[in-house]
């Protein structure tokens, strides 16, 4: 995949959100548990959200946006990936929601890595830090209800 224009990368980050959306829509539908639905409808709601934010992303708005300052609990990084089932517990779709969010990151971040074009790169890194962010979002919801009840 190559961005080459900043209207490349709102296309790419908005049609993954979408993608993204539409799963965990589908997978509450399918949702066999009350929690699991609630938390697939959270994310879904989320994705929406994510979404809107990356369709009003601006070049201007990127060039003053605040990199986020918070230590990354790693959670995401020391577990496989978890296929989608219908019948997902709740600590599975957290773990799944963690490595959706950790693959957006690590693409946006090889991405801004591959251009030259500084205003591209800014973008990029913009999107990796807000997926970066979504992804320590999850890791800390799976660290207070799960690891803790371990």
């Amino acid at each position: 995949m190559e961005f080459k224009t900043f209207d490349d990368i709102i296309r790419f980050a908005v049609q993954r959100e979408e993608t993204a959306y539409q799963l965990y829509k589908t997978a509450a539908a399918k949702a066999t548990s009350i929690s699991a639905r609630k938390m697939f409808e959270e994310m879904a709601a989320e994705e929406a959200g994510h979404k809107h934010s990356f369709e009003n992303l601006s070049i201007a708005g990127a060039e003053t946006y605040t990199f986020a300052r918070q230590p990354d609990m790693k959670i995401a990084e020391y577990m496989v990936d978890v296929p989608f089932r219908e019948d997902m517990s709740y600590p599975e779709i957290l773990r799944y929601a963690m490595k959706t969010e950790e693959t957006a990151y690590k693409l946006y971040t090889a991405a801004s890595e591959l251009t030259d074009d500084p205003k591209l790169k800014r973008m990029l890194q913009v999107l990796a830090d807000i997926e970066k962010g979504h992804k320590l979002k999850v890791e800390a919801i799976y660290d207070e209800k799960v690891l803790t009840e371990m």
